[in-house]
């Protein structure tokens, strides 16, 4: 007979979604009695859903797009859309842009915060199929910003960060996908979707 070791245990039960909150011994109250139980209190987290705004696929146009992580000691910045899904800053890449500059224009023309290209990260590329279209996403983490969420456009607001533990639902598919992405941790159910991290200096 063999047993598995309680770290084994953990990153099982972990595997599967669960959380351990706590781990209680139970040993024999026999001296010479070698016999230990492991008592295991554990949770599954809520799942954060997430979906479409609409019922189509997304114009051609917004095919290619950005979505904006910004992080801080309150959480991440998610704003409420008129079709009622909360979601990241972000949207289209505009000609001659590259991807950190457009994450920083459009978190200012959306939620109104002031960010450098420079303190932009782009974590690498989001690539799935919504119909007959194909959809590419990078997802920018914003390290770095001045200013206070507000509304500036008319479809989304509601401008507020979230604790990760406590994400709104439902989440806008991208954005779900960006943030499932940045932190695999979080328990966010979305469509499936190819990730393609880019190398950090000094990785191969």
């Amino acid at each position: 007979m063999w047993v598995l070791a309680p770290r084994r245990w953990e990153d099982l039960m972990a595997r599967h979604g669960l959380t351990v909150e706590e781990v209680t011994a139970i040993d024999s109250p026999e001296p010479d009695d070698q016999v230990s139980y492991r008592l295991y209190t554990v949770r599954r987290p809520q799942r954060v859903p997430s979906r479409p705004r609409g019922s189509g696929p997304p114009p051609p146009s917004t095919a290619l797009g950005v979505g904006v992580i910004v992080h801080g000691p309150h959480g991440v910045l998610l704003g409420r859309h008129q079709r009622r899904t909360w979601e990241l800053a972000g949207g289209t890449v505009e000609p001659g842009e590259t991807f950190a500059q457009a994450a920083v224009r459009e978190l200012h023309e959306e939620a109104g915060l002031v960010a450098d290209p420079g303190d932009a990260l782009e974590l690498g590329t989001l690539l799935d199929r919504v119909g007959d279209l194909v959809r590419v996403t990078v997802p920018v983490l914003v390290t770095r910003w001045s200013g206070i969420p507000r509304r500036r456009e008319e479809v989304i607001g509601s401008w507020r960060f979230w604790p990760l533990t406590a994400l709104p639902q439902p989440l806008f598919v991208p954005s779900a996908q960006c943030l499932a992405a940045w932190d695999r941790s979080l328990p966010i159910d979305h469509p499936p979707v190819h990730f393609r991290p880019y190398a950090r200096p000094g990785q191969t």
